[in-house]
């Protein structure tokens, strides 16, 4: 995969917001509203692209999930091919996309400021930003 160059939308703070409120009660889904999809709803909120676009629709389940990103390389990797470059977790603002280790497992996460939020058993859920592992800037 190769990432294109991703410029944010005029608007990115309100389309930001839109989706943050429309998905503040949706729960988990594999496939639907799991970490990556969320973050690449978000990136697709902020710029106008969809870096899961052909992805979308490829999995189902924790396994499938992780036996296709097992095919593109893992996380960092397929992250890498839609969004470009790691950025220091130093340089990180609102939107950005971040890989954090939380509750023994590895997740995307998004940032809203001092902390990120990421989908949970019943909606959007705040996340620690304390051990990020990997950073990318949403455009």
């Amino acid at each position: 995969m190769t990432h294109p160059q991703l410029t944010r939308l005029r608007d990115w703070p309100e389309r930001l917001d839109a989706l943050l409120r429309a998905r503040a009660e949706t729960p988990f889904a594999w496939g639907r509203n799991d970490c990556c999809i969320f973050a690449a709803d978000v990136v697709q909120a902020l710029t106008g692209h969809d870096p899961m676009r052909a992805l979308r629709g490829l999995y189902a389940s924790r396994r499938d999930a992780q036996r296709l990103l097992g095919t593109l390389g893992g996380f960092e990797a397929t992250i890498t091919g839609v969004l470009g470059p790691r950025i220091s977790s130093m340089q990180v603002t609102v939107g950005d996309v971040l890989l954090i280790h939380n509750a023994g497992r590895e997740m995307l996460a998004v940032c809203n400021g001092v902390s990120a939020v990421a989908p949970g058993r019943a909606g959007l859920v705040a996340v620690p930003v304390v051990d990020v592992r990997a950073a990318w800037r949403a455009a």
